[in-house]
């Protein structure tokens, strides 16, 4: 059984050549204009929590674990996405007790 997720509906105007440019990716992708459209804001909003994450460890507003929760990604996910970056990755005693604690966590939720 498929569970439905609530919707709420969004009305935005775009310009016309945003629009056209839909349009054209749905035809090449055989798609609905306006599922292609979701799909983007989709990617856009996990990009912009990944983008944010970066920025506030690098700033040391937020530990790894955290950068990971905001991004919506795993601790070694959110590794794999500095090094991508080619950003400075302080690797601090409590970075480490987090880890730490999400592992065991992790291996927790994976027994039951």
């Amino acid at each position: 059984m498929i569970e439905k997720q609530p919707v709420m509906q969004l009305n935005i105007r775009i310009p016309h050549a945003l629009a056209q440019a839909l349009e054209e990716l749905a035809t090449a992708e055989h798609l609905e204009k306006i599922d292609i459209a979701r799909q983007i804001l989709w990617d856009g909003v996990a990009q912009r929590k990944q983008t944010l994450a970066l920025k506030l460890h690098a700033e040391g507003k937020v530990t790894k674990t955290r950068a990971a929760e905001i991004a919506g990604l795993s601790v070694w996910e959110i590794v794999d996405l500095v090094e991508k970056h080619g950003l400075r990755w302080d690797y601090s005693v409590e970075d480490a007790k987090e880890e730490i604690a999400a592992v065991v966590k992790q291996a927790r939720q994976h027994k039951r």
